[in-house]
């Protein structure tokens, strides 16, 4: 019984030793977490009225091949202050689909890498996406071209060159809209 009241007794000591130390360390963090918020600036209260003044910037994908018309398009989204993620062949695309948040789709229809009728019909049948509005971007506009991409989804048809006035009209839109 000894040997039995000994193991006992070094199990409560091994016991105690571990609430202890674990009391410690809990204060220790909490010691670390007060001198690490004594450290941290303080926000300035007018930088602080400023941000929640300023809307958050918004951020358009674009699916384009590098030509003109997608740089004059980065450009007047930049203009009117979106942030702005462009990819040029579909792993790229797909790595930013997954990964980055976005509020605008704008994708060319005659991409080769791209099949945008289809690309926007999933996206309008995903639970995530289908609220993000999706905008064609094509050089030219047959009627037929017209109707197959309203009816894969799309929710605006733009033609190259890009109207100004007209782009800016449908981001008026979607901004209100969303």
């Amino acid at each position: 019984m000894n040997n039995s009241s000994e193991d006992k007794k070094q199990a409560f000591l091994k016991i105690s030793q571990l609430i202890l130390s674990g009391k410690s360390l809990t204060r220790r963090i909490e010691e670390m977490k007060k001198e690490r918020f004594l450290r941290d600036p303080v926000v300035d209260l007018n930088e602080y009225r400023k941000l929640r003044e300023s809307p958050p910037r918004k951020t358009a994908l674009i699916a384009d091949s590098e030509d003109q018309a997608g740089s004059d398009l980065a450009r007047m989204l930049e203009k009117e202050g979106f942030n702005l993620l462009v990819a040029h062949d579909a792993s790229e695309l797909g790595r930013i689909i997954e990964n980055d948040p976005f509020d605008l789709f704008f994708v060319d229809p005659a991409l080769d890498w791209l099949d945008a009728h289809e690309l926007c019909y999933l996206m309008k049948g995903n639970k995530v996406l289908r609220k993000i509005p999706v905008v064609f971007v094509a050089k030219d506009s047959p009627k037929g071209a017209i109707r197959k991409a309203f009816e894969s989804g799309c929710d605006e048809y733009v033609t190259k060159p890009i109207n100004s006035e007209k782009l800016l009209r449908t981001l008026k839109y979607f901004l209100e809209n969303m």
